[in-house]
């Protein structure tokens, strides 16, 4: 028979290979998808099946060996038959074991898909196994099961290298490595099978991987070895590896649906009811029984249509709402499940929704949170990658790379509201009225990057008023909302060095409420600690900072004990600066992107130096911090820059703790005023009160503050007033 592929073109299989593969046992194959939930993700991936993939890894087999008998008859050897047999089988079956939904469905059964294969292949009453008997006989499937267990299980090859009477020496270790190894076929295979569906593109040129494998002596086995001058495809494949499992195998809808399929079997386990007796038993045993115990031929019914049949059925005829909604799982695993990428702990989600809705339940299944880790560089049984160097062999990891051989961690956080909804047991009209204009904001918050990228103009300058470059925007461009913040911030730093300030930092607690269409919004977010960070990338024009935050009940540092350690900071952090604000937000679209405008105006009062100032400011930055939001900020800078001269140099990229410290320290050492607190710390901590100078006069420049220099001293500013005959201000000793 010819089986067309897709990456090889027509494949010729006859003999046992054709009577295997035309079996019922492995035609099955042909109904279990892949990749199953990347599917969601990747629609084309629906069509591609273990069926083509085993035979696939047939075929890459069928070259290797033809490769290595070509290289070995060099040395008057050969390969011996039955050997050949055994891994062009072990090929084309390393698969056979796979049911529905691909890995999840070992979770679910407790069994490997490899010990699955070999229990088919040993079971009497399979096909597979009676041809393979019919052609090799008895002794043979033993053989072969003990060859793939060496492979997959506990066993080991225990072979020395003996030359036989037939010039063929025992390679069971070497074809053993071409299935299961770092780059084996299998890997090869799924690998471009997989780049080639999706669009992604292959790297991996297995022409040249395959013509490249050596026999070469390790101890007292043959391996594979790869000549150092051929690294470089080995390279590409594990590029190619570390892409694939971060952009297919990894990707959102694999956690969310094998997070919705594991939902509806926790369910039908706690309603087998709901599993009519018209669903043959072997699906009943899978969608009702944990660890189910299943016969070979029970467990070959497990495909994907049989158990999608069913599930439709149950969805038909159930009364359950709540298990009608779960049976559509795919629908919820790509539009109900909603992730969320600002890096926060799914306890601190679960913690918020509680502080959202009082009878949140404790054991609740609406939010998940799973981490994988992407091996680009996986170690098996058979060792390290060998590669053949002049200077002997040596393992891959050893040597010089252009990729990175270091793991890498995938995680996910997703939330399903409707799910929620049907744990709270309330309908749909009630659960949209009492919570999900809260739940959103929520969701919308978390969803949000930990990074800020925003354009900060700090208004100085008597002429330019906020008000009139609001009115300038949205008479350009259309408002779409807006909302009134007022706050009550508390600055906490190292008063022994100031280092927070120091590296451009900020630990603030907050007590803020915002006004959103007439009436006050978000009280489950009033009070909260936030932690910023400074990114410095040369760029003085925008504020990049990375922010973690933390919300709570309280306004006391002490009650935030577990997200100081998070963070690295200890308790002895001070109040520093104090500051009451008041802001309003405008939101406008730019091109179809939303970016969001905030004039502030924040009164501070230095806690040490009990020195106060003002700062107006106006921050724009893209919603969400999308890369095309960005640069619409050029965009709008260009055009608020003609339109007021001046404001150019208003700009900067300093943080309220930056401006009201160093604007307050500035005025107390200009004479504005004189309290014996202070005094009293500069002279009980006198390296602190060098430190914090030197710091002020560095963030002068380094932050475009150079402003807080055109404030005169204390006595020049008192002679003006005496002069003008004004009365002078308050907090400036005469």
């Amino acid at each position: 028979m010819i089986q067309k592929d897709i990456i090889y073109g027509n494949i010729e299989l006859d003999g046992i290979y054709e009577e295997i593969v035309k079996s019922q046992d492995f035609s099955r194959l042909q109904d279990v998808v892949q990749t199953a939930f990347n599917s969601i993700e990747y629609p084309e991936l629906e069509q591609e099946t273990r069926y083509e993939h085993s035979i696939g890894v047939y075929y890459l087999m069928c070259r290797t060996l033809n490769s290595l008998e070509r290289k070995l008859s060099a040395y008057g050897l050969r390969l011996s038959k039955e050997e050949k047999e055994m891994a062009k089988l072990a090929a084309l079956l390393h698969d056979i074991g796979h049911g529905v939904n691909s890995h999840l469905l070992e979770e679910i059964t407790g069994v490997s898909h490899e010990q699955r294969g070999i229990d088919i292949i040993k079971d009497p009453t399979t096909q597979i196994h009676q041809i393979i008997r019919k052609h090799y006989g008895e002794n043979f499937v033993e053989k072969l099961t003990e060859f793939m267990d060496c492979i997959y299980g506990n066993g080991e090859v225990t072979e020395t290298i003996e030359l036989r009477d037939d010039n063929t020496i025992p390679l069971k270790g070497l074809l053993a490595s071409l299935i299961s190894h770092n780059i084996d076929l299998d890997r090869i295979d799924y690998l471009m099978r997989e780049s080639t569906y999706t669009g992604l593109g292959t790297l991996t040129n297995y022409t040249e991987l395959i013509n490249g494998f050596e026999c070469i002596l390790a101890g007292n086995q043959i391996m594979v070895g790869i000549p150092q001058e051929k690294k470089f495809f080995l390279e590409a494949t594990i590029l190619e590896r570390t892409r694939n499992y971060s952009e297919i195998y990894f990707c959102n809808s694999d956690f969310t649906g094998n997070y919705a399929f594991t939902q509806l079997l926790l369910e039908l386990r706690k309603h087998p009811e709901e599993v009519l007796d018209t669903i043959p038993e072997a699906i009943r045993k899978f969608l009702t029984q944990e660890k189910a115990d299943f016969t070979s031929q029970e467990y070959m019914q497990l495909t994907t249509t049989p158990i999608e049949e069913a599930i439709k059925l149950i969805a038909r005829t159930t009364q359950n709402e709540k298990i009608r909604y779960l049976c559509n799982y795919r629908e919820s695993a790509k539009n109900d499940y909603q992730v969320l990428y600002n890096g926060r702990s799914e306890e601190y989600i679960r913690k918020l929704l509680k502080q959202v809705i009082p009878n949140f339940p404790e054991d609740s299944h609406c939010i998940f949170s799973q981490e994988r880790t992407i091996l680009p560089y996986k170690k098996t049984k058979y060792g390290s990658t060998n590669i053949i160097t002049k200077a002997g062999i040596q393992k891959f990891e050893d040597l010089p790379k252009s990729v990175s051989l270091k793991p890498i961690k995938r995680s996910v956080i997703a939330i399903n509201l409707e799910l929620l909804r049907f744990e709270l047991g309330i309908s749909k009209e009630e659960f949209q009225n009492r919570y999900m204009d809260t739940l959103k904001d929520i969701i919308e918050n978390q969803s949000k990057p930990v990074q800020d990228f925003e354009l900060k103009y700090l208004l100085t300058e008597g002429n330019i008023y906020a008000d009139d470059m609001m009115d300038f925007m949205t008479q350009k461009y259309a408002k779409v909302d807006e909302a009134l913040y007022m706050f009550t911030d508390c600055y906490y730093d190292y008063t022994e060095d100031f280092s927070l300030l120091e590296q451009g930092k900020a630990l603030r607690i907050r007590h803020g409420h915002t006004q959103y269409q007439g009436k006050q919004t978000r009280e489950y977010k009033s009070k909260r600690i936030t932690y910023k960070t400074y990114e410095e990338g040369g760029e003085t024009t925008y504020t990049n900072r990375v922010k973690q935050e933390e919300i709570g009940n309280s306004t006391q540092l002490k009650d935030y004990r577990e997200f100081l350690a998070s963070i690295g900071l200890a308790e002895e952090l001070e109040n520093t600066l104090k500051v009451n604000g008041y802001r309003k937000l405008i939101t406008i679209m730019v091109n179809e992107q939303p970016i969001d405008i905030s004039f502030c105006v924040a009164s501070y009062q230095n806690c040490i130096y009990e020195m106060s100032g003002v700062a107006r400011t106006i921050e724009i930055k893209p919603r969400d911090n999308q890369i095309i939001g960005r640069v619409l900020l050029l965009q709008i800078k260009k055009e608020l820059e003609t339109a007021f001269p001046g404001l150019q140099s208003a700009i900067t990229n300093a943080n309220i703790y930056e401006i009201g410290m160093v604007d307050s320290y500035d005025k107390y050492k200009k004479g504005y005023i004189i309290s014996p607190d202070a005094v009293e710390f500069e002279r009980a901590h006198p390296k602190a009160a060098h430190k914090l100078n030197g710091i002020v006069r560095e963030l002068k420049g380094k932050r475009k503050m150079v402003y807080v220099e055109r404030t005169p001293p204390a006595e020049q500013l008192i002679e003006q007033y005496r002069k003008a005959q004004t009365p002078v201000p308050e907090g400036v000793e005469l």
